[in-house]
C-alpha cells in the first residue's frame, strides 16, 4: 500500500488530512445548499475516497464513508437516500474485501482464527494470546512479552493489545470510560452549537474519532476483521496525532 507522502523531512500520510478536510467541506456545503442533491453528494465521495481505495487503504475508506453518511443523515437527508448509501456502502465493502486475497484472507481468519496460525491469523493470535495474558490487573507496566517480536505493528495498530497485556482488563476498562467521557462530551458540544456548520462540523469531528477509536479497538478483541485503523491519541504516529487534535481543537 502507498499511504504515505515522502516530503523529504516527514512522511505524510494523506488520508489523515482528508478525514479532516470532507468533514469541513461537507459540513460547509451542506449548510449553503438550500437543495441538497442526492448525485452531488456521491460525486464528491467518490473524489475524496476513490484514491483512497486505489492506495490501497480500505480500513481508512470505511471511516470516511462513515463520516460523510453520519454527516449526509444529521443534515436532514431523506431517511431513503441514507439506506440505499448503506446498502452501496456495504456492496462496495464486500467486493473490496473478496477482491483482494489479502483481504479476503482476514475475512477467514476473522471467520475461523484457528485458520493458517502461522500465516493469515498469525496478527489476530498474537493479540488474542497478549490480551488473554493481562488477565484482571496486567503483567505491569513496561513488562510486556508480546511486544518483543511476537505482536507485530506494537506501536501503532496493535497498542490496545500491549495495553490490554500490561495493565489488564481493569486498566482497559478505565481507558474505555474515558474514550467514553470523551465521545459523550463530543456529542454535548455538537448539541450545544448555535448554527447548522457548528454543529455539522462537531458532529463529523466526534463521529470521525468514535468510529475510528471503535473499527481499532474491534479488531483487537477479533469483533471486527483486522485493519490497519490507528487508537486516536495513544497510537504512535505523527499526522493521526496532529490531525486528531487539530479535529479537537
Amino acid at each position: 500500500a502507498s499511504c504515505w507522502i515522502d516530503l523529504g523531512f516527514v512522511l505524510l500520510q494523506a488520508s489523515e488530512i482528508l478525514k479532516l478536510a470532507l468533514i469541513l467541506y461537507l459540513a460547509t456545503w451542506l449548510t449553503s445548499e438550500k437543495k441538497i442533491e442526492f448525485k452531488k453528494f456521491l460525486f464528491i465521495m467518490a473524489i475524496a475516497i476513490g484514491p483512497v481505495i486505489l492506495q490501497p487503504d480500505l480500513g481508512s475508506a470505511v471511516l470516511l464513508s462513515s463520516t460523510a453518511m453520519a454527516i449526509y443523515f444529521i443534515s436532514g437527508a431523506p431517511l431513503w437516500q441514507f439506506g440505499s448509501l448503506i446498502a452501496m456502502a456495504v456492496s462496495a465493502i464486500v467486493m473490496l474485501a473478496i477482491s483482494a486475497p489479502y483481504r479476503l484472507a482476514r475475512v477467514k481468519t476473522f471467520l475461523n482464527p484457528d485458520l493458517d496460525p502461522q500465516g493469515a491469523s498469525y496478527h489476530v493470535r498474537q493479540i488474542l494470546i497478549a490480551i488473554g495474558t493481562g488477565g484482571w490487573f496486567g503483567v505491569g507496566l513496561g513488562k510486556s512479552r508480546q511486544k518483543y517480536a511476537y505482536l507485530p505493528e506494537v506501536t501503532t495498530d496493535s497498542i490496545f493489545a500491549v495495553i490490554a497485556e500490561e495493565i489488564g482488563f481493569v486498566g482497559c476498562t478505565v481507558l474505555l470510560v474515558i474514550f467514553l467521557l470523551f465521545i459523550m462530551e463530543g456529542i454535548k458540544i455538537a448539541r450545544g452549537s448555535k448554527d447548522e456548520f457548528g454543529q455539522l462540523l462537531a458532529s463529523g469531528i466526534i463521529i470521525a474519532l468514535a468510529v475510528q477509536m471503535l473499527v481499532n479497538l474491534g479488531a483487537m478483541v477479533a469483533l471486527l476483521p483486522l485493519t490497519g485503523v490507528p487508537l486516536p491519541f495513544v497510537s504512535y504516529g505523527g499526522s493521526s496525532l496532529i490531525v486528531s487534535f487539530t479535529m479537537v481543537g
